[in-house]
C-alpha cells in the first residue's frame, strides 16, 4: 500500500512539474510571440549569452532574453532556457508545446563498413559503383567521384598529404595538398567535382577535378559539409567569433562570393527560417526558406544579417 501511495506522489509531482514548465513557456514565449508571424522572428542577444526574439518587420524585440542559443522556427522552435529551472523542448508554429524529459541518452554506435584489403594499384569499384576493395598502402580512401568514366577517390597518403587518384593508382597532376575535401556541388560550365583545398603554403580555395581553381588564395578557413546550409558556408579567419577580422559567404552553387569578405560584421554562422520541415543539405529547398547569417561587432550584440549582408537590429 505504502508503496502505491509513493508511486501515486512522484506521479502527481512529475505532472505539476511538467505542467510548470509549459507554464513558463507559456508566460515568457508563446504569450510574446502570439500575433507575429513565426518565420518573421529571428534572434537577438545583447551579449551572446542570452537570446531574445525580435519581429524583422517592426524591429521590436519581443521577448525577454531568457534563450540559451539562436533559434527560429524550421517550423519548429528549438528551445532551450533557464527560468527557475532548466526547460528543452520546441514549439511549434501553432504554438504546441513539445518539452523533453531531462534525461541521459547514449550516441548511438557508430558503424563502419569494412572494405577487404588488396593488393591492387589503388581501389575496385563494383558493377553498381560502389568501394569493394582498397589498398592498404593509403592511409584512408575517400569521396569516390565519376568523372567521363573514370573513378577518382581522395586519398590519405603516408606523409600526410592528400591527392586524387583513379582506380591505377595514377594521382592527377597538380593534387598534392594538406587537406581535401568534396564538397559536394559541381562547376556549373564542365559539370566537374569541386574540392575545397589547402596546400601546404596555406592557400585555400576551390579546384575542379581537371584542375580548374577558384576564389583560389580568397578562402579562409576550411569547411565540413556539416558546414554547409542550403548550399552557404561562411568563411571566416578565427574559429572564435570575438576574434574574428575578417569574414564573408561563399555560395557553392556558384563557387562565388555571396558577401564578399568584409570586416565591419563578424559572420560566424546560418539559420533560417521556414513553415516547412527543410534538409539543410538540399540547395534547392532555398525558396522555401528565408536565410539569415549570424553576426556580432564591436559592440558584443549578436544579431543576424540578411541574404544582402544587411543588418537587422532593434530599433531603439
Amino acid at each position: 500500500m505504502k508503496r502505491i501511495l509513493l508511486a501515486m506522489m512522484l506521479g502527481i509531482g512529475a505532472l505539476g512539474f511538467a505542467q510548470g514548465e509549459k507554464e513558463i513557456v507559456q508566460k515568457y514565449i508563446i504569450d510574446k510571440i502570439k500575433g507575429y508571424k513565426p518565420t518573421d522572428l529571428v534572434p537577438y542577444s545583447k551579449d551572446g549569452e542570452a537570446w531574445a526574439l525580435m519581429d524583422v518587420k517592426s524591429r521590436k524585440v519581443l521577448t525577454d532574453y531568457v534563450l540559451n542559443w539562436a533559434s527560429t522556427f524550421k517550423p519548429k522552435l528549438s528551445i532551450s532556457m533557464y527560468v527557475k529551472r532548466y526547460i528543452i523542448g520546441s514549439v511549434t508554429s501553432d504554438y504546441t508545446m513539445e518539452l523533453e524529459s531531462r534525461r541521459e541518452t547514449l550516441p548511438p554506435e557508430i558503424e563502419y563498413r569494412k572494405y577487404e584489403k588488396i593488393n591492387k594499384p589503388a581501389f575496385q569499384m563494383d558493377e553498381t559503383g560502389k568501394k569493394t576493395v582498397s589498398n592498404p598502402k593509403y592511409k584512408y580512401i575517400l569521396d569516390i567521384v565519376s568523372h567521363r568514366g573514370v573513378y577518382y577517390a581522395i586519398v590519405s597518403k603516408k606523409d600526410g598529404s592528400w591527392t586524387l587518384i583513379n582506380e591505377k593508382g595514377e594521382e592527377q597532376k597538380g593534387f598534392y595538398f594538406k587537406d581535401m575535401l568534396n564538397i559536394g556541388y559541381k562547376d556549373k560550365e564542365s559539370g566537374e567535382d569541386v574540392f575545397n583545398v589547402e596546400d601546404f603554403d596555406g592557400k585555400k580555395g576551390l579546384i575542379t577535378i581537371l584542375g580548374k581553381k577558384k576564389l583560389y588564395g580568397e578562402l579562409m578557413n576550411n569547411f565540413t559539409k556539416y558546414d554547409i546550409v542550403l548550399g552557404y558556408v561562411v568563411q571566416k579567419d578565427n574559429d572564435y567569433s570575438d576574434e574574428i577580422k575578417k569574414s564573408g559567404v561563399v555560395d557553392l552553387t556558384t563557387q562565388e562570393w555571396l558577401i564578399k569578405p568584409q570586416e565591419k560584421y563578424k559572420i560566424y554562422d546560418i539559420i533560417y527560417t521556414s513553415s516547412e520541415k527543410l534538409k539543410k543539405t538540399d540547395e534547392t529547398d532555398r525558396n522555401k526558406a528565408t536565410v539569415y547569417f549570424l553576426a556580432t561587432d564591436q559592440s558584443g550584440q549578436r544579431f543576424v544579417l540578411d541574404i544582402k549582408g544587411n543588418p537587422i537590429l532593434p530599433k531603439n
